[in-house]
């Protein structure tokens, strides 16, 4: 039995106290979810990456054929069949390195304007760097809506190799 000096008032606060900060914390939670991934954006459409070839930055062109592999020392940029999406679609894509830094990308724009000029998906050599850091770049074609991007269409993953 509780005598009746003794006060469960102030541990029944704290209950409460802590239910209230929880549910504040889902809330929150949801909130951020509901906002960053609004429900029904899947289209079902998927992109098409062609492949990964080595890059000549002074031509803009691709040379050679696909590899999942490169020296540090090589550029390599994506081709993406842009025209298999539908032309109003808004899209970018974006190359990420091994420390997840954005290292390269296009748009977001049209999936017709891209099409249109033929765009590559080129990866950027660091300011300051002679070469690409070693490890895994992965590429993400994206769908944006209003100005966000709310869906994954297609990802790749090439190995930039220590030596080379």
């Amino acid at each position: 039995m509780v005598q009746s000096e003794e006060s469960l008032r102030p541990l029944y606060r704290l209950m409460v106290g802590s239910g209230v900060v929880g549910v504040l914390i889902l809330a929150l939670g949801l909130a951020t979810i509901l906002k960053f991934a609004p429900p029904g954006q899947a289209s079902g459409l998927k992109a098409r990456i062609v492949g990964v070839y080595p890059y000549d930055p002074a031509t803009h062109r691709v040379t050679g054929p696909a590899s999942t592999h490169f020296p540090r020392t090589q550029p390599f940029a994506a081709k993406v069949d842009w025209s298999a999406l539908p032309g109003g679609v808004v899209v970018g894509a974006r190359w990420y390195n091994t420390l997840d830094e954005p290292v390269g990308g296009v748009g977001p724009a049209t999936a017709a304007s891209l099409a249109a000029t033929g765009a590559l998906v080129p990866v950027m050599t660091p300011p300051g760097l002679h070469a690409n850091l070693p490890g895994n770049y992965t590429l993400a074609v994206t769908r944006y809506s209003r100005g966000q991007p709310v869906e994954l269409l297609g990802r790749e993953v090439v190995l930039v190799e220590r030596s080379g």
